[in-house]
């Protein structure tokens, strides 16, 4: 009902084509029979011509464009306020001759001319303002979306997590009480358990990556890549792990910046045999940029998936992940200004190298 009442693009683009045909038809009947080169003549079509065409195209143009119906209506609004502006104008500077009885060529030529641009102008403007209030519509949306979402995440991090903790709990309980052929089953339900807090974990830093609002500071790398390797040495005595960290690596990031290097670590160890399985941590100031390389000797990622194994929702065709971890890693870096990239490792494993902008230490 609003559409069919409200939308002017027909009167604009009617209007402009009113304009176009005028403007002919004034060049064709007054101004070319008194012109004395074909250049000025082809100076007044166009001129008298010009910006009609502008309010014809523009009204066909905002008929299909994105604009809704209200704000569509407003166009309209913003054209023939123009176009009487202008008109007054012309008007007001032939008042004399007008209240005269008198029509002059010039008269008409001015509210051809005039009144077109201004109608023009208004289209222009009356375009710009829908725009800018559809973006402002749009942002809003945006920003509500991007509010639930942190609530429900927020609910899933609080509600899920509590009952895979006492998923687990419950599972320790029964280590001593299971058969030998249910201890396979019971490792399944921890495995899973710990991977669902992952996942919750992964998926909350994602939706804070989200902020527009975040500030950076300077983080102490070292501490951060210290705190990283020591986690997967305690979590997995299997593997081994050697790390190259200077000190006084700083780099400018936040709080999330562990889970970057959290994940490609446990990337390492999730998609390879942990039994003899060596992680190589080195990082070194490059320039302008912090470069970390965590490198191991397992499997690798094939060279054909590597463009694309950091896309949202990617992973190996026997991975058993949720395809979150990389793209993580990815978003954080890019985030932060920096960058990540993949490749073989010396021993024929994978090989990431992240790049982080470097920061002053205590700088502001």
């Amino acid at each position: 009902m609003v559409g069919s009442r409200l939308d002017g693009s027909e009167l604009v683009a009617a209007l402009g084509l009113v304009f176009v045909v005028g403007g002919v038809t004034l060049w064709w009947e007054s101004i070319l029979p008194t012109t004395d080169s074909i250049q000025a003549a082809l100076y007044e079509l166009v001129v008298h011509v010009l910006f009609g065409g502008v309010v014809l195209a523009l009204g066909v143009h905002i008929e299909r464009s994105e604009l809704s119906p209200r704000d569509r209506f407003g166009v309209m609004v913003w054209c023939f306020s123009g176009f009487l502006f202008l008109l007054g104008l012309a008007v007001w500077s032939e008042l004399s001759a007008l209240l005269a009885g008198r029509v002059t060529v010039r008269f008409v030529s001015d509210v051809v001319v005039f009144g077109s641009m201004g109608g023009a102008f208004g289209v222009v403007a009356g375009v710009n303002h829908g725009r800018s209030v559809r973006n402002a519509r749009l942002a809003e949306r945006n920003q509500n979306q991007r509010e639930t979402l942190v609530l429900l995440t927020r609910l899933l991090r609080h509600d899920i997590r509590n009952d895979m903790t006492a998923i687990n709990g419950h599972a320790e309980l029964l280590e001593d009480h299971v058969e030998p052929d249910g201890e396979d089953s019971l490792d399944v339900i921890q495995r899973r358990s710990d991977a669902i807090v992952r996942l919750l974990g992964d998926t909350d830093t994602l939706v804070e990556t989200l902020e527009t609002d975040r500030e950076f500071e300077p983080i102490d790398l070292s501490a951060v890549l210290e705190d990283q390797v020591a986690s997967v040495a305690d979590d997995h005595p299997s593997v081994t792990v050697e790390s190259e960290i200077p000190s006084g690596l700083w780099v400018v990031a936040d709080g999330l910046v562990h889970q970057l290097f959290s994940n490609l670590l446990g990337n390492a160890v999730a998609h390879n045999d942990p039994e003899g399985l060596t992680i190589r941590v080195r990082a070194v100031t490059d320039g302008d940029v912090v470069e970390t390389v965590v490198a191991d000797d397992g499997v690798g990622i094939p060279e054909e998936v590597r463009d694309s194994c950091f896309e949202l929702g990617a992973k190996g065709e026997n991975s058993g992940g949720d395809g979150l971890g990389l793209y993580l890693v990815s978003r954080l870096a890019d985030v932060y200004g920096g960058s990540v990239t993949v490749d073989d490792s010396r021993s024929g494993g994978a090989r990431f190298v992240v790049t982080l902008p470097v920061a002053e230490p205590g700088a502001d």
